[in-house]
């Protein structure tokens, strides 16, 4: 059987990530697409984390500042380039892992009657109003007023070029309904993760030990982890009041608070607060390619999300949820959204209030108190996670679903260049 050929498209303009959700999603999916058998070629605007595993062509930028002026320029001058590899390779689809000022794919794959598949994880617009909103005002008044006109003109192009729209999570879905989308262009595809990355046995290995050492934690210490990027919907000043009671209170004698990452206003208010105990350890930024030696040597993960800034649906789908999972750690969460569906309570999480630091206070006491609930939470969560949440069976639902599509021919949209 002829494998089925996909150019990956990857045109985000911040550059040499070693960590956070994008870069596990992106080598995830990329090794789901390989791991289906799939002929997969990625097109890439850097030498990115992982690339060198795969068969790539990089088009480079021009680096201009601020970062999306750099990505609109790069619409201009890459096209004739992407065009030319997109005539040689002569994929069945291309994947675009969309970014808000990128046009020219959507732009030439429809040119070239190539299927696009359009991964869509937030819209860009939003959060122009809610996420990245400055408080200069005349920043303020560009964002909200110059940038979301352009960005919505190349959001609506993209959403309307794509033959198949990828989203993480059921809001988002329902806010592509809501602006026209219609139902069978949208597959709903809940993040995943890799197993021969993610999964027990790192506990027991040499590197873990020797990490666990070099940060001064004992092997009779329980350690409660967090891993994130510090973004306003993380939970931080939940996740600080909770630390700050169990350590003040001395309410365990024997554990230890694990921070993982970096991130801005919310990582600095945190180590303000909690610099004064030597029982919270700050690592900064962990790159993808050790974070699990790190996960590995927690007892308790946690994952304390809030509500978005404007009260709108969740609509996120984290990568460490699945992580976190896979790990075979006691995990405590917010009942929120995705998460509070794809984990079910005292199975395999400890569920509590989305912004309630009183609630996520007692289920981190629970597991700390409880080693065999956390054990049994642990294994409950990581069989879970091998059945139904590796990046193989995501990628896989995306195939059949192109499978089904192409068998349909609606509208003829799966002519191939070339043929």
């Amino acid at each position: 059987m002829k494998k089925m050929k996909i150019l990956y498209a990857r045109t985000q303009f911040w550059f040499d990530s070693k960590a956070g959700g994008s870069v596990g999603h992106t080598i995830g999916v990329l090794n789901g697409f390989r791991n289906n058998n799939c002929d997969i070629r990625v097109i890439s605007n850097e030498e990115f984390l992982g690339i060198n595993n795969f068969n790539f062509q990089v088009i480079k930028p021009v680096k201009i500042k601020p970062n999306w002026l750099g990505e609109l320029f790069y619409n201009f001058y890459s096209g004739h380039k992407f065009k030319n590899i997109l005539i040689s390779y002569k994929p069945d689809y291309i994947y675009h892992r969309y970014t808000g000022y990128t046009f020219f794919v959507s732009r030439i794959a429809s040119f070239l009657n190539i299927p696009l598949i359009l991964e869509f994880n937030s819209f860009d617009t939003w959060k122009l109003k809610h996420w990245e909103s400055s408080k200069n005002i005349l920043k303020k008044f560009i964002q909200r007023v110059f940038l979301y006109r352009i960005v919505r003109r190349i959001e609506n192009f993209n959403l309307c070029k794509a033959n198949l729209i990828i989203t993480v999570s059921d809001p988002l879905k329902r806010d592509l309904l809501k602006i026209g989308i219609k139902e069978d262009k949208i597959l709903v595809n809940y993040n995943g993760v890799d197993l021969n990355k993610f999964n027990p046995e790192f506990s027991k290995s040499i590197k873990c030990k020797k990490i666990k050492k070099s940060l001064g934690i004992d092997e009779n210490e329980i350690v409660v982890g967090f891993t994130g990027t510090f973004g306003p919907w993380h939970g931080i000043p939940q996740l600080t009041e909770a630390i700050d009671y169990i350590l003040k209170n001395k309410m365990v004698k024997n554990i230890k608070f694990l921070i993982i990452g970096d991130g801005g206003l919310l990582k600095m208010e945190m180590e303000k607060r909690l610099v004064k105990y030597n029982e919270v350890i700050f690592t900064g930024i962990i790159s993808y390619v050790n974070i699990q030696y790190y996960l590995a040597l927690c007892d308790i993960l946690v994952s304390p999300h809030c509500p978005t800034i404007d009260n709108r649906e969740f609509f996120g789908s984290p990568t460490k949820l699945f992580e976190y999972m896979a790990m075979g750690k006691g995990i405590v969460a917010s009942s929120l959204g995705q998460i509070g569906t794809i984990l079910k309570n005292n199975e395999t999480a400890i569920l509590v209030e989305p912004g309630s630091s009183e609630e996520l206070t007692e289920g981190i006491l629970q597991l700390v108190n409880n080693k065999k609930m956390r054990l049994r939470i642990g294994r409950n969560a990581c069989m879970e996670a091998i059945k139904k949440y590796t990046w193989k069976v995501n990628v896989k639902r995306l195939l059949d679903k192109l499978q089904n599509t192409a068998k349909k021919d609606i509208g003829g949209i799966f002519k191939r260049i070339g043929n």
